[in-house]
């Protein structure tokens, strides 16, 4: 890893996982994917079923939107395999994300991230939903 931080080597890790993804998502079994995914809860520090859960996720959603239902049911039923508290978390992180691309969060989805946060003592995760919905915990759509 010549002249690069353990981050800068993460961060390209979670990359090629999330090219991965895209690749693998319609009818592969996601081989790649979940290569990648281990070897990030092993070398980057990544708790294993929250890497895997929402690896399994990802890929049920790219099937899904390749109009691949079976594969996009495979992924899911993976995706479950895991521990509640992993598929907690990829829940809110999904919605954080959707939150943060739209510009906007409802306010009963601000709270339920919130109150994960403050669950999770997740200040990271608390700080992001403030910039996203505002500091009353969260607004309306706003009209374009």
């Amino acid at each position: 890893m010549s002249g690069l931080s353990s981050g800068d080597y993460v961060t390209r890790q979670i990359r090629a996982l999330a090219e991965a993804v895209r690749r693998e998502g319609a009818g592969g079994v996601g081989t790649r994917s979940f290569q990648l995914a281990e070897h990030l809860a092993a070398e980057g520090g990544v708790h294993r079923g929250d890497i895997l859960t929402a690896t399994a996720t990802l890929l049920a959603m790219a099937a899904w939107c390749d109009g691949e239902a079976e594969a996009a049911r495979r992924f899911a039923e993976r995706a479950a395999e895991h521990d509640e508290d992993s598929r907690e978390l990829v829940a809110h992180l999904l919605c954080l994300e959707v939150g943060a691309e739209e510009g906007w969060l409802p306010q009963e989805r601000a709270e339920a991230l919130l109150e994960y946060a403050r669950r999770a003592r997740r200040g990271d995760l608390a700080s992001r939903v403030r910039s996203i919905a505002g500091p009353r915990g969260g607004r309306h759509r706003r009209e374009d």
